[in-house]
């Protein structure tokens, strides 16, 4: 259908201008990427689109919309939604959450809103080296321990 792919043009190119996006192909398919990730996809049957909680379960809910799998493989994915063409109105506010889901990151669980995520502590791998838990060893003190032969004391 014309219309569906102009819907999805017009969604795409707004996101290219307001929210980093960039425009390319996953596994034939066009589709939009935010940091390398694809996060909306184009298909014959409607779009697919990347979505995790409250929203996904909204998606679902609608009449033929159903999880898709990128690789087309019988094992859908539970974050990829395809929304058919019947529901094409609904498409951007669908991609607007899924580029809000882009950019705050796609891996790891979910975090709520307002929240500070605590990062992993680094831990310098001199922190744990011989080294440093025996800093106070050297080879002159040691030295200076063995008695030297040879010598008279005064």
């Amino acid at each position: 259908m014309a219309n569906a792919r102009t819907r999805y043009d017009t969604i795409c190119d707004y996101l290219v201008r307001t929210h980093e996006a960039s425009v390319g192909y996953l596994y034939g398919k066009p589709c939009a990427l935010i940091k390398g990730h694809a996060f909306i996809v184009y298909c014959f049957e409607g779009v697919a689109f990347r979505l995790r909680g409250r929203v996904r379960l909204q998606a679902t809910a609608l009449p033929g919309a159903r999880y898709w799998d990128p690789l087309g493989r019988n094992m859908p994915s539970m974050e990829w939604i395809l929304v058919p063409e019947s529901h094409f109105l609904r498409w951007d506010r669908l991609a607007l959450e899924s580029a809000r889901l882009g950019k705050d990151g796609f891996g790891g669980r979910e975090a709520v809103r307002g929240t500070p995520v605590a990062e992993p502590e680094v831990v310098d791998p001199a922190q744990r080296s011989v080294r440093k838990v025996a800093s106070s060893f050297s080879f002159s003190k040691l030295w200076a321990l063995v008695p030297i032969f040879g010598r008279s004391e005064q």
